[in-house]
């Protein structure tokens, strides 16, 4: 649709994220495994797709920057939401397991991100406007950064939380 879309199609995406949200909301009390030796295949698979995008077109100069921008600023945000879910240990020995259970404030901060997206870049930016395709590319290297940043990030704290944990034979945190 020309002008960037309109009607249900430029509020689907929308619509998809709050019932995601929805749906962890129902959970959010309930405590789960944190499988601590899965813990990296996470990274690794945003990893190859972020290396599989960036072969596929290479960035420039700024788009680097971008990308590292985006890193930075997805890993602030992974790492703060990761010190926000509640670690805690059942068992006790070789029995022991942390369990995690997703915050409140974890869950908002994720759903401030997609607000802040939203209202931050353009809905109508399309190459006809007289956008140049420069910014679409410089948006997509800032947010494969983002999205790398966060997942990382994320996994690297629950991580370094849970085997201090374990570690330090602490049963909340």
């Amino acid at each position: 649709m020309p002008g960037g879309g309109s009607g249900l199609s430029a509020y689907l995406p929308l619509f998809i994220i709050a019932g995601i949200m929805a749906w962890r909301l129902r959970n959010l009390q309930k405590a789960r495994p944190l499988r601590l030796p899965l813990l990296w295949l996470m990274p690794l698979i945003v990893m190859a797709a972020v290396c599989f995008a960036l072969a596929a077109l290479p960035p420039t100069g700024p788009g680097w920057l971008a990308l590292g921008a985006g890193l930075a600023i997805g890993g602030a945000i992974g790492a703060q939401r990761s010190r926000l879910m509640r670690l805690h240990v059942e068992g006790e020995g070789s029995e022991a397991r942390v369990m995690v259970r997703q915050s409140p404030l974890a869950l908002m901060l994720i759903v401030g991100v997609f607000v802040m997206r939203r209202v931050l870049l353009p809905t109508g930016m399309t190459m006809d406007q007289g956008h140049p395709s420069a910014h679409a590319l410089l948006v997509t290297d800032a947010m494969l950064g983002f999205a790398l940043g966060m997942v990382v990030f994320s996994r690297l704290v629950l991580w370094m939380r849970a085997r201090e944990m374990v570690a330090n034979h602490v049963f909340d945190a």
